[in-house]
């Protein structure tokens, strides 16, 4: 089996992992060019799968399911582009959520003041704001009051969303950071709870994976499962609720349980995460099971036993300078057949 890539990063050392390489304009930057560079391609080398890795990436591929230039046999790991229009958009998430009972964490767009007092007087602070179609926690900050909050108005494309920890975490940190100073080195991420899904091509539910992640960074460094009995059954309700809407293909739910409340989620994805390395270290191969549903092929099991903890190392690892060279020049590399 031959594995291809794309990407918008020439001097990505990971690229030395895959037999033939194309570079790409980046998904958000500019989805027309990223279209006529990629569908050739496709067409041409008629791959058996393809596998979005982020949340641009799966809406992208989303809206080429009927596409007459895909090549024979190819299959995209994606479903409807409804849902993963509203996988990507956290405030898409909530209207979804809402709309099919699904428990999410109270979602807000700031753009009305008398709306977000109603928000705050029911929520209270701490708060949540984040981009819109962020990821990996990347520009979430922790709102303690009103004047921060202030900051975010008017803004169409964040959301407020409730603080599902507890709510005197944030406060402690804040005072013992005023008190002592802020060290070098922090972060504020607590521990996430992880359901990762795959829904195969007649709608049905192939696998529930419910995982505990210490948090780094956006990074998951250590994964565990998650003994928590409601996690499994909210995964289910997810996978059929997405199913309903065309969703194919790999579902994560991230969630956390408020104090003395039910297990709420806060965002979707519609792809592999960072994690599923890890999780197939664990026994669910999602990877696996999506090429023998999606693709019809086997790769056999796992080689190792499965885990019941999994670290996160870091590797050091330097670019190919051919391989940059020919992307650089060529658009293209091929390594050897």
């Amino acid at each position: 089996m031959r594995l291809l890539a794309t990407n918008s990063v020439p001097d990505e050392p990971s690229l030395q992992a895959f037999d033939e390489v194309l570079l790409v304009p980046a998904t958000r930057t500019d989805e027309l060019a990223l279209h006529q560079a990629l569908q050739p391609w496709l067409s041409a080398k008629s791959p058996l799968l393809v596998i979005p890795c982020r949340d641009d990436d799966s809406v992208f591929l989303a809206g080429l399911q009927n596409s007459a230039h895909l090549g024979k046999g190819c299959t995209l790991l994606v479903g409807a582009p409804e849902p993963a229009q509203a996988m990507r958009d956290k405030w898409l998430s909530w209207e979804l959520a809402q709309r099919h009972d699904l428990p999410f964490a109270p979602t807000l767009v700031p753009l009305e003041a008398d709306r977000i007092d109603a928000f705050v007087a029911r929520w209270g602070f701490p708060l949540l704001v984040k981009p819109r179609s962020g990821f990996a926690s990347q520009g979430v900050r922790v709102l303690l009051d009103q004047r921060q909050l202030a900051a975010w108005a008017g803004r169409d494309d964040v959301v407020v969303q409730r603080y599902l920890g507890p709510a005197q975490g944030p406060e402690a940190y804040v005072d013992d950071l005023s008190r002592q100073g802020i060290p070098l080195f922090h972060s504020f991420e607590t521990v996430k709870q992880s359901i990762q899904v795959l829904i195969a091509p007649d709608g049905s539910v192939q696998g529930t994976c419910c995982t505990l992640h210490r948090m780094r960074n956006g990074m998951s460094m250590l994964v565990e499962p998650d003994p928590d009995p409601d996690a499994p059954t909210l995964g289910l309700r997810c996978a059929q609720v997405f199913a309903r809407l065309g969703w194919r293909g790999p579902l994560n739910v991230q969630c956390q349980r408020p104090p003395g409340g039910p297990l709420t989620i806060y965002e979707f994805n519609g792809r592999f995460t960072g994690a599923t390395a890890a999780r197939t270290l664990m026994g669910f191969d999602e990877v696996g099971m999506a090429l023998q549903a999606f693709a019809h092929r086997d790769i056999g099991p796992v080689a190792t036993p499965p885990a019941t903890r999994v670290v996160r190392q870091l590797v050091s690892q330097a670019p190919c300078p051919e391989l940059t060279s020919a992307l650089q020049h060529q658009g293209v590399w091929c390594g050897a057949p």
